[in-house]
């Protein structure tokens, strides 16, 4: 016997076997006896309800005490006669996810274990039902005890009815718009496997729609990394006159179009060293044209007179001249468009980045650190000098780059003010590593210092830079999982859950890899170690992490992530997944500059033995 399944919209979620589709609207004149289960898909939109006539009720009432199985998702449940049946009654109109999970109880499957999915929600309270999944905010990433602060509600309940069983989701599954948001894989099977086994009726499984390639050749993810920008729509224009957009969101998925400075420079450094190893000039062009679409833009402030000259704009901010003006999005403009007026002898990228490196200098503490973000209006009105005496950021999030931007800047001038101010800052970290400050876990925060320390130990005659590079090199390293990635540790503060910058794990040991603030940056820095200091243990590392990072590159059908990297990586699971406590840059978010353009600069520069400083 086969599944009735009544529908208001497309499904989505988990493949039903053996079943026959129809709309919601034919269930009413439809016998049901020859079918071994009825499946009800309620509309996930929440400006649209699916109810049920009290005649219908009363029949699948029938229906499921003479033995039949009942499946119901997002089906009004206010009156008496459906939350009866269901074994659920709903509180309020449904509503959508947002920093909710479910989390499996005992009688559903793996007890405490966490997972996720996408749409719509509705609060509500079990009668006479066992509760199979509840959902609330969880704060855990893999498994919780209760819930944090707030009440807990019935997301999936079961109920034996005479013969049959009635089950009732209150959020979307079947009809869920995002399939590719059910995570963990492996314990949505065990859920649906319960639920198989509860009922006698098959439930399917949930086929993932991200995969993890498999590959390790790092010229074929070079271009699968490639595809990803041509077909994913995060590069409107091909030819890169239209800028790129900032990243695919974590949450909904969507192609986010803000454009930042930062994202245009790590794509313009990608699409260049594309160009070389192929020997195309086309790509050298495509760089061009992201970098243009910038200064066309009006993101650099390039009024001589003005106290924010030189400084780029975070995003597409709406004044004339820049408001908060970040030490690591402006870092990373200077840096790439002095490397490629090196490369190609562009005269704009020469006056445009001495421009950001004159405008940093100026604004540089005497131990050569810096506030971590200065404000447009206050140096505008205060000038320049005002800067130099505020708190540093101590965080090599922000001066690591910095640093390394100056190194550039004396590599195109040769004026010994640029690298004595980066050897100065960077022994100050280094001296002062008990006033380290961090953002999302130490070991992001050391792998951006690796950058500038295997450069710079070569231009201290102290001896503080090379020790110190000794140090930040065993402690990243001893974070090494089997895979070659580096695991998430030391989170400075698991309880900024919920806001924006925040880890994708709360504590050591929970098996996360971050492609965003770790090993993305990670990959071209080891790579730039090996080739600084010569010690073939860098190379090692670096061959290491190309070889995760190849493996984990996703394969899907869905072109927004096929050829792409998300942050989070379950290492232990060996699937996508994270924390979900940062509400702007979640696990499942794909950054075109931070991830993709960088993790792909990493891998050509190992394919085109090259460094960035030569």
């Amino acid at each position: 016997m086969s599944v009735a399944v009544f529908t208001a919209g497309p499904l989505q979620g988990p493949a039903l076997p053996h079943k026959r589709v129809f709309a919601l609207s034919e269930l009413e004149a439809m016998e049901l006896t020859g079918f071994q289960a009825v499946f009800l898909i309620g509309s996930p939109k929440l400006d649209e309800e699916s109810s049920l006539t009290r005649e219908t009720i009363h029949r699948l009432w029938q229906y499921v005490r003479q033995g039949g199985v009942l499946y119901a998702e997002m089906i009004q449940a206010f009156d008496f006669a459906g939350s009866r049946l269901f074994g659920w009654k709903q509180d309020f109109p449904k509503t959508r996810r947002t920093m909710e999970k479910l989390r499996v109880t005992e009688a559903g499957g793996p007890a405490g274990s966490l997972l996720e999915w996408d749409g719509a929600m509705a609060y509500g309270f079990p009668i006479h039902a066992e509760v199979l999944l509840e959902h609330g905010v969880f704060k855990e990433t893999h498994k919780a005890e209760r819930a944090h602060g707030e009440r807990v509600y019935p997301a999936l309940l079961a109920r034996s009815l005479g013969e049959g069983t009635s089950v009732y989701s209150a959020f979307s599954l079947f009809g869920s718009t995002e399939p590719a948001a059910f995570r963990p894989n492996g314990v949505w099977k065990d859920v649906l496997k319960t639920l198989s086994e509860r009922t006698g009726v098959s439930f399917g499984e949930p086929e993932p729609v991200i995969r993890p390639s498999g590959g390790t050749d790092p010229d074929e993810a070079v271009k699968a990394c490639m595809s990803w920008f041509l077909d994913s729509g995060i590069l409107p224009e091909r030819d890169g006159s239209a800028g790129i957009y900032e990243n695919v969101h974590s949450v909904t998925a969507r192609l986010m179009a803000d454009r930042r400075p930062d994202c245009h420079a790590h794509t313009a450094l990608f699409f260049y060293l594309y160009g070389k190893a192929l020997g195309e000039k086309a790509w050298e062009e495509a760089a061009h044209g992201l970098l243009q679409s910038l200064f066309e833009g009006g993101y650099q402030d390039m009024e001589p007179d003005s106290a924010t000259y030189g400084f780029f704009k975070w995003y597409d901010f709406p004044e004339e001249k820049p408001d908060q003006i970040f030490t690591d999005d402006n870092a990373w403009a200077a840096f790439v468009l002095l490397y490629l007026y090196r490369q190609t002898g562009r005269e704009e990228y020469l006056v445009r980045g001495l421009a950001v490196t004159e405008a940093m200098l100026a604004t540089q503490r005497p131990d050569g650190l810096r506030a971590n973000m200065l404000l447009g209006d206050v140096l505008r009105k205060e000038g320049r000098e005002s800067a130099v005496p505020l708190d540093a950021s101590w965080n090599p999030h922000f001066e690591s780059i910095a640093h390394a931007a100056f190194v550039q800047a004396y590599r195109v001038t040769g004026e010994q003010v640029y690298l004595d101010t980066a050897v100065k800052g960077t022994i100050t970290l280094v001296e002062n590593a008990d006033k380290l400050a961090f953002m999302y876990s130490r070991t992001s925060g050391l792998g951006r210092f690796l950058l500038p320390l295997s450069y710079l130990s070569s231009h201290d005659s102290t001896g503080t830079i090379g020790e110190g590079l000794r140090k930040v090199t065993e402690e990243l390293f001893s974070r090494q999982h089997a895979s070659g990635a580096i695991e998430e540790a030391d989170n400075p503060d698991p309880e900024r859950f919920g806001q924006e910058d925040a880890g994708v794990y709360l504590y050591n040991g929970e098996g996360i890899a971050d492609q965003l603030y770790t090993n993305n940056f990670l990959l071209m820095n080891a790579w730039e170690a090996w080739k600084a200091t010569g010690d073939s243990a860098y190379k090692v590392k670096y061959e290491e992490l190309r070889e995760f990072l190849c493996r984990i590159q996703i394969a899907s059908g869905d072109a927004r992530f096929n050829g792409g990297w998300m942050r989070a990586f379950d290492l232990n699971r060996w699937e996508y997944f994270g924390n979900n406590g940062d509400t702007g840059w979640g696990p499942y978010c794909m950054e075109s500059g931070w991830t993709q353009a960088m993790i792909g600069t990493g891998l050509l520069l190992g394919l085109l033995d090259e460094s960035v400083f030569e």
